[in-house]
């Protein structure tokens, strides 16, 4: 039964007073054992003391005795209503637990009764800058600043939180009132330094620019300010401004010689000049270039200058210094050079002309071996072939790159980027076993380099294999971790931990999968709340510049590609659980050994030095008793998969993204998806309203239009409910109603006939209608003509829907889809795929003994490639 609630407690006698301070002093030092023996000193004589209950909570929570440490601090509240500190030791509570809602609820609540206390107040303003209420942040920070106005970073704090308000006048007459209060200040001291520099960005957001101008020169004569480079990019940036333009040239002209590798100098110079380059006139066009070769004359080894008019020039100019550009590129062999110019692959007409430059270029080295340039290398022609590979591959015609890239290879076999050209472009053919036995190659050419080693983990893992993809991790490594993964998992590698979990819902081990999924989304909210450190931080160091771009990079982490892709995926691996009872039982039930199964000599030694290298760590762990070991409670993924409620795990997952009116497609999908099976049809209206409005033609947004049509029309069509009559509105914009579903699912079909990802969705919409296998087959089978652009991927889909429907014409699916793309490997039957595996792994040298009797077998990357 909870304490009957007292308003406000006796005080403690002398004696426990001091013992009180005394704790609060053991807190501070966090002398945990000693503050629990304290507490506990006082309440023998005063049992019912609130402060010191509540306080006593808050140690044991720092000792991980988190629900017995808030029960205490929730009695101690009770029995002191109106101590600060109990309302103070209740909100840090809340703020250990990251629940900052009831943690500012309950500073308020201290504040009541102690409006000036300084600790309390310094943490409301750190609680309203996490949560973003800057309005509030304002009131606190100038009451702090009243109560202690002596502190420097008081008056900076204010004056930040004005900014954040975006109530720059009030911030710049404060700072102006501060700076005329300040004594001389040493040269390059760099505080000081930031906080002018902050000082003129107020200025410049108020307009003032000739002041902001005039400050800064004098700044800058008197030695006050450090960062010159900023200094350097602010000037001319303000002398725009006041449109003094022969000044602002030279100084842009300045910050281009110091660095004429850089893009945005060269911008923002032609940006002051009234030129853009994405502006197509004529005479912006010859500006451009004329000012440009003007530059590349002043520093012949930049790039920049050379690189930029090929994205404003075309037709013969065009071609005449695109040539000039590659063969430069690919005499001095820069293997970064087709993607430098990779972008302008968008324009169909300046592809084709790279394409013939550099054929053509091809040919001539070919021809004359023996009377080349002088300034051509005889590694010239290999860095040629790799660029034709690189180029052919990024078209799509994978046999034609292969070719090449093998004749490269032929030329000279140890150049590490051949095979990874190779790799990359038996990927995209969709042979990822290849793929991984040419970058096997790669990292025996070098082994200590990281990014092969790297690249070699990663393809490893997307052809499935987990294990040995962990093999090539591990050397980069702790070697006392409890594993690979574990320590990438602890050093938040994002790569590893998508990858890895791609590769296992591949694989159909969902458990593990969303486990790695659910991490990325933990560690993604570990960064949002590490910024609470900062908001103190930044000002205390008066890195206030920085401070702006930190609040604005924490307000856009959850649009980050990385965290979008690991929330599709764990949403997915939802919707399966939903979709199909008992799939999480079956999935983390254990699995047997087979009897009479005996372990290989090889398969010993391993346990047997794993199972001594766990004991090492288990007793170094035993030594040192008061290390705080976090355990793994989940080391399978069974705890993340085994939920009652995924749809709803789904739904939290998407909230953060379905409150915001956004333009990320696929996340409406996901949001359509979760929506429509949670019978939340205004939901999925809007989801599909959104949906359709960014890709109106979307081969996802047709089927699930289809779809959402047949959810429908189970709704009572006589209900007169708000809810029905706002679906039946929405769907008449979205679907003609007059249309049945097998007329629209031909319609799209005729008008998207050669694209293969909507012929997929149509077959699967046709399935969705009720039509007959063989019609949802024949449409399958379209994918199969010589003028649909088939992708492996979707070819991959159309055979899983066919496997669905329990299709007889599934192996003669297979075989079209193996001929029309020889090269993937996606087709092959899982036997077949086994051997291939088996067949490109790299030697074990552990594995000798067992292997002798077999022979060596050297498996070359080609070897892999399946026969058409």
């Amino acid at each position: 039964m909870p304490p009957k609630a007292v308003t406000k407690s006796a005080p403690l006698p002398p004696k426990e007073a001091a013992l009180f301070k005394t704790l609060l002093s053991q807190y501070e030092a966090r002398q945990l054992k000693k503050a629990i023996k304290t507490a506990d000193q006082i309440l023998k004589k005063v049992g019912n003391h609130g402060e010191t209950i509540s306080m006593k909570g808050l140690v044991l929570t720092y000792q991980g005795k988190r629900e017995e440490g808030m029960e205490l601090v929730k009695k101690g509240v009770l029995l002191d209503l109106q101590s600060h500190i109990c309302w103070h030791v209740h909100g840090l509570v809340h703020k250990q637990d990251k629940n900052y809602e009831e943690a500012l609820k309950c500073y308020a609540q201290a504040l009541k009764y102690d409006p000036g206390n300084m600790n309390i107040l310094r943490d409301t303003a750190t609680l309203q800058s996490q949560l973003r209420r800057f309005d509030h942040l304002e009131q606190t920070r100038l009451t702090i600043l009243k109560l202690r106005p002596s502190l420097k970073q008081n008056w900076v704090a204010l004056s930040v939180a004005y900014g954040l308000n975006n109530d720059w006048v009030a911030a710049q007459k404060l700072l102006e009132e501060f700076l005329s209060m300040v004594k001389e200040v040493p040269p390059f001291d760099p505080e000081f330094s930031e906080l002018l520099l902050f000082y003129l960005t107020v200025l410049e957001r108020n307009g003032n620019y000739e002041k902001a101008l005039k400050q800064l020169e004098e700044y800058t004569e008197a030695n006050k300010v450090v960062d010159r480079m900023h200094a350097a990019t602010f000037q001319p940036r303000l002398l725009q401004k006041l449109g003094r333009t022969e000044e602002a040239n030279e100084k842009y002209k300045t910050l281009i010689a110091r660095n004429p590798d850089c893009y945005d100098f060269y911008r923002a110079y032609f940006g002051h000049n009234g030129l853009s380059l994405d502006d197509s006139s004529p005479e912006s066009i010859n500006t451009l270039t004329s000012e440009l070769e003007l530059f590349a004359n002043q520093f012949p080894h930049a790039l920049v200058p050379r690189r930029l008019p090929l994205t404003i020039t075309s037709g013969e100019l065009f071609q005449t210094l695109v040539k000039q550009y590659i063969l430069r590129g690919l005499k001095k062999n820069i293997p970064s050079l087709f993607a430098d110019l990779k972008p302008l692959y968008g324009d169909d007409t300046k592809r084709s002309v790279i394409q013939s430059i550099v054929e053509q270029y091809r040919d001539e080295l070919e021809a004359e071996s023996g009377t080349k340039d002088e300034d051509d290398s005889p590694t010239t022609y290999v860095w040629t072939l790799y660029f034709l590979g690189l180029h052919y591959s990024a078209q799509g015609e994978y046999q034609r790159a292969h070719d090449i890239l093998n004749k490269a290879i032929e030329h000279t076999p140890t150049l590490p980027e051949l095979y990874t050209a190779k790799a990359r472009n038996l990927k995209r053919a969709g042979d990822h076993v290849g793929a991984a036995a040419a970058l096997d190659v790669a990292a025996e050419l070098d082994g200590q380099d990281r990014f092969l080693n790297t690249k070699c983990a990663t393809y490893h893992l997307r052809m499935g294999d987990v294990e040995g993809a962990q093999k090539f991790l591990g050397m980069f490594t702790k070697k006392d971790a409890l594993s690979p993964a574990k320590d990438l998992e602890d050093m938040q590698s994002f790569k590893f931990l998508l990858e890895d979990g791609e590769a296992r819902m591949r694989e159909n081990m969902l458990p593990m999968a969303l486990k790695r999924f659910r991490t990325i989304d933990k560690i993604f909210l570990d960064f949002n709340d590490e910024q609470f450190d900062f908001h103190g931080f930044c000002i205390r160091r008066f890195t206030l510049n920085i401070y702006f771009d930190v609040v604005k990079w924490a307000n856009d982490l959850r649009w980050h590609s990385i965290y979008i892709r690991a929330i599709l995926n764990a949403t997915k691996i939802y919707l399966r659980l939903f979709d199909t009872p008992g799939l999480a039982a079956e999935q983390t039930a254990p699995v047997p050994e087979p009897e009479g199964e005996k372990k290989s000599k090889k398969q010993m030694k391993r346990d047997k030095v794993k199972a001594a290298e766990e004991a090492r760590k288990a007793a170094e762990k035993e030594k040192d008793e008061d290390a705080v070991v976090v355990k793994d409670d989940d080391p399978d993924g069974h705890k993340a998969i085994s939920v009652e409620d995924p749809l709803e795990q789904a739904a939290k997952l998407l909230q953060t993204f379905t409150s915001e009116d956004h333009q990320v497609f696929d996340i409406w999908i996901a949001t359509y998806d979760v929506a429509i099976r949670r019978k939340k049809y205004l939901q999925s209206l809007r989801a599909l309203a959104k949906a359709k409005h960014l890709r109106p033609s979307s081969p996802e947004v047709h089927l699930r239009l289809i779809d959402f049509q047949l959810q429908v029309s189970s709704l009572d069509k006589e209900s007169e409910s708000m809810e029905s009559i706002l679906v039946k509105e929405g769907l008449s914009r979205l679907a003609p109603g007059e249309q049945s579903l097998v007329v629209q699912n031909s319609q799209y079909l005729q008008n998207n006939s050669t694209n293969a990802p909507a012929i997929v969705s149509v077959a699967r919409a046709s399935h969705k209608i009720g039509v007959s296998i063989s019609e949802v087959e024949d449409v399958a089978f379209s994918l199969l003509r010589d003028d649909v652009d088939l992708k492996y991927q979707v070819g991959v889909d159309a055979l899983q829907l066919l496997e669905e429907i329990n299709s007889t014409r599934v192996t003669e699916f297979r075989d079209g889809c193996q001929k029309r793309l020889p090269l993937s490997t996606a087709f092959l039957s899982k036997d077949e795929l086994a051997k291939l595996k088996q067949k490109a792994a790299p030697q074990d040298p552990d594995a000798s003994e067992e292997t002798a009797a077999n022979g060596d077998l050297v498996i070359e990357p080609t070897d892999t490639t399946p026969n058409p």
